[in-house]
């Protein structure tokens, strides 16, 4: 069952909305089967929907190359491709036995919130979007399951705290940087994990780093898991009528979309204040 459910995981992670593509003149793909063979791996067959099917130990990997399209048509760089056949590479079907070992690379991830989570542990935030906690080690990141709770011998609460502690230590080297718009302040978190950067507003931290500048409650877009916006109460009217093409745009030309919700962080909660419509 656990092969199942992680062989559910690769297909999100590699490409979670698969389509048929034309492969006339696929550089994505020449790229990727390029890097796979400098790994020792190798292309098992490809189907009809254009998933690309590879052996690695015991598992079969289902993969889609639609999220690699989507990066390397957006930023004409082939070192998404790369990094992408090095995870693959380094994947292991099991995050270590001991909470000892995984403890400090505990955090949240963001996804969408109709995906069908199966045995991974998540928590819905709001409609279209939820909380999944992930295990993090050289830019890899790991769902964590209920059996891994089980093999760890700890509760999902302590896995919640953990999974805080780690985000408010990263927040310490967090910066938020603000640009003014017309005499309004937008916010951006600047951190180098950028695919922690979304999830980063939930850390318990994170409305005192923002208080001074922001306030309480604030408001927040995520798109995509690396874009955010930030703004105040006193801007929500200014900021959301101006933002919705960019935030739509980047919804639909990204990898790995999450919402184009605003969202409101308040001491006691979140929550979706409205949505701009996706065409």
């Amino acid at each position: 069952m656990m092969i199942y459910f992680k062989t559910i995981l690769l297909m999100m992670l590699f490409g979670l909305f698969s389509c048929k593509h034309n492969r006339k003149k696929d550089d994505v793909f020449e790229v990727f089967k390029s890097q796979m063979e400098k790994q020792g791996m190798k292309i098992d067959s490809v189907d009809e929907e254009g998933l690309v099917y590879v052996t690695k130990d015991d598992l079969t990997l289902k993969i889609s190359l639609d999220n690699l399209r989507k990066d390397y048509a957006r930023d004409k760089d082939t070192a998404v491709i790369t990094d992408f056949v090095k995870t693959m590479a380094s994947y292991t079907l099991d995050l270590p036995a001991s909470w000892e070992e995984v403890k400090d690379d505990i955090y949240i991830s963001l996804f969408p919130g109709d995906y069908a989570f199966e045995d991974f542990l998540n928590e819905t935030v709001t409609e279209n979007v939820s909380k999944v906690y992930v295990h993090r080690k050289s830019g890899e990141l790991t769902w964590v399951s209920g059996e891994d709770l089980n093999k760890w011998n700890i509760t999902s609460e302590l896995l919640a705290a953990q999974a805080d502690e780690n985000a408010n230590k990263l927040l310490e080297r967090v910066s938020i940087k603000i640009d003014m718009v017309e005499g309004h302040k937008l916010g951006f978190i600047d951190v180098e994990q950028t695919t922690l950067k979304g999830a980063l507003l939930f850390a318990s931290g994170m409305k005192k780093k923002l208080r001074a500048d922001f306030g309480v409650p604030f408001y927040a877009v995520i798109p995509v898991r690396d874009f955010c916006y930030l703004f105040s109460e006193k801007d929500l009217d200014f900021f959301s009528k101006k933002m919705g093409p960019t935030v739509v745009e980047e919804y639909r030309q990204s990898a790995y979309p999450i919402t184009t919700e605003i969202l409101k962080f308040t001491d006691k909660g979140v929550e979706s204040v409205g949505k701009y419509p996706v065409k």
